[in-house]
This record gives structure tokens, C-alpha cells and sequence, in this order.
């Protein structure tokens, strides 16, 4: 499994390499390539120490092929080549409208999006079967078998692929009873005071709130009163009038369409800003699964 995983890397490096080598600069390999450039710069430097030259001579103006560069780019063209023909082949193969697809995502994504998407898909193609593992932990879909995950996830240097399904926003959410009790708050700072709700998990807690302030980020210390590892229990606990909380617009469009929570702050901006993706390890994806992904966006953006 192991060289398995470290051949997969190989490769998206390799290829990385070639996309920096076609745009002649890093920044806009990156911008293709859906990555931060320092990113793709660190994927470029492992390349290089992985096979044990410098394949790029980088200026403040300009980027050139050293001798073994040029010599591994064109053995890189054939292997790009080769994968494109082999996705080829795959596609055709992968038309069929039947078959199982595993996905694993965080299970508040299970109503409003996982379910509609399968619904929709098997009254056409009742024959595409899924399964799904609804888990807030970052499952390994590698070593677990998996087709596809739906997660927030960053581009980085990791042998997965991911394709954006819709950027997440954070939001400061409260009950109107909650409001009722302690009134509006007229700063963040006065926020910061009230009880709280916060994500927390496997040691990690959420409970600063980090803001745009004239261009400025500001941090406000949270008072915690629940700290839960589940969106939906956060928004619940919310709900029930007892604490604030922050969580990703898409956690919580339901309640803020319905009056059932109440946006504060909605002209702030924070800088903890995420992205959802449909995260899988080569592009040789099933009918099925593809149509997932298509499905499942546009219940994203249908939100």
C-alpha cells in the first residue's frame, strides 16, 4: 500500500512539473492546477529531492529546464500521455449505468445534499447502488476503499484529487430567543462575553473568533459553554436559545432561511474561510460516481 501510495505521488508530481514547465511560471500552474502556489512549489522541491536533481533553474524573472529537467519533462509529456489515453479508455469503459459507488462525507451533509443527489440519480439509473459512510472523521479512502469523499479540504501536496463543489463561509448564528434574552450584541467584543457553542475535536477547539477589522485581523476569545464535534448539534444547542455559535453557511441555511437562527455581524468577514470538495484518488471515476459529483454540486449551489 505504501509504495502503492508513493507511486500516486510520484506521478502528480510529474505531472505538477509539466504544468509548470506548459505555463512558464508557478503562479499560473497553480491557478490551473486549483493549489497556492507555495504549494506547488513544495510539490516541485520533493520531485527534485525525490529523484536527486534540480530540474528547474528559478530567477526573479524567469524559469528555464536544467539539462535533466528538459531530459525527465519529456519522459513526463509520454507519461501524461499515457494517462490521458488510459483515462480514455477508462471513460468508455465507465458509461456503464450500473455499479456501486462508496463515499464517505460528515453526516450533516446527509440531508439536504447526499440524499436528494442519490434519490435523483436512482430514478434514472435505478442499477448504481451507493453506499455511504456518514463520518466526521478524515477517512483514508485510499486503504478504505472508498470511490470519493465529500469534505472541506485544501489543495496540498497529497496523491488525492479534489474538485470544488462550493466554497464555505463562516457565520456567527444565534436563536431570536437568545437575542430576546441577552439583546444584540453591538461588537464582537461584547459577543465574545455570551455563552457560547464551539466545534472541539480530538483536541482541537474552535473557540477564538477571528475577524476582518479595517483590513485587520482581530481575534475574540469565546465563552464556551458546549463544545461538540457535530455541526447539527451546535446548531441545535443554538436553536434551543442557549449559546451562539459559529459553524459554515451550509450548516446552516436551513435555520437562517426559515427565521429559526439569525445571522449576527453579516457585513463582517473572517478570515477561516473553507472549501467543500469532492476528494477521490485518480480520475478514472464510474459513470455513477461522476454523476454523483455533478448531481451533488448543483444541490450546493441550489442552497
Amino acid at each position: 500500500m505504501a509504495s502503492k501510495k508513493m507511486a500516486i505521488e510520484l506521478n502528480k508530481q510529474l505531472m505538477a512539473f509539466v504544468d509548470v514547465v506548459k505555463y512558464e511560471s508557478f503562479v499560473e500552474a497553480a491557478k490551473h492546477r486549483d493549489m497556492l502556489p507555495s504549494l506547488l512549489s513544495r510539490n516541485i522541491k520533493a520531485l527534485e529531492d525525490k529523484l536527486g536533481v534540480v530540474l528547474l533553474k528559478r530567477t526573479t524573472r524567469a524559469l528555464s529546464l536544467t539539462e535533466a529537467g528538459e531530459e525527465i519533462y519529456q519522459q513526463a509529456l509520454v507519461l501524461k500521455g499515457l494517462e490521458e489515453k488510459m483515462n480514455s479508455y477508462a471513460q468508455n469503459y465507465s458509461t456503464t449505468t450500473k455499479g456501486l459507488v462508496r463515499l464517505t462525507c460528515a453526516s450533516h451533509l446527509s440531508l439536504d445534499y447526499v440524499l436528494p443527489s442519490i434519490r435523483e440519480i436512482q430514478s434514472e439509473y435505478p442499477d448504481i447502488k451507493f453506499e455511504v459512510d456518514y463520518d466526521d472523521r478524515r477517512v483514508d479512502i485510499i486503504k478504505e476503499e472508498f470511490d470519493m469523499a465529500i469534505r472541506v479540504w485544501e489543495p496540498q501536496d497529497s496523491s488525492l484529487i479534489g474538485q470544488k463543489l462550493r466554497s464555505s463561509n463562516l457565520v456567527l448564528v444565534a436563536s431570536p430567543a437568545f437575542i430576546e434574552k441577552y439583546g444584540i450584541p453591538e461588537t464582537i467584543e461584547q459577543l465574545g462575553e455570551l455563552p457560547s457553542a464551539c466545534y472541539a475535536r480530538h483536541g482541537v477547539v474552535r473557540d477564538k473568533i477571528r475577524f476582518y477589522d479595517e483590513d485587520k485581523i482581530q481575534e475574540v476569545d469565546m465563552q464556551p459553554a458546549y463544545k461538540s464535534s457535530s455541526p447539527e448539534s451546535l446548531i441545535q444547542s443554538a436553536k434551543a436559545g442557549m449559546y451562539y455559535t459559529m459553524v459554515t453557511d451550509h450548516n446552516a441555511t436551513r435555520e437562517l432561511l426559515s427565521g429559526e437562527l439569525i445571522q449576527l455581524f453579516p457585513e463582517t468577514h473572517f478570515p477561516d474561510e473553507a472549501a467543500i470538495y469532492a476528494v477521490y484518488p485518480n480520475r478514472a471515476l464510474s459513470f455513477g460516481a461522476r454523476l454523483f459529483i455533478e448531481k451533488i454540486k448543483r444541490q450546493f449551489e441550489s442552497h
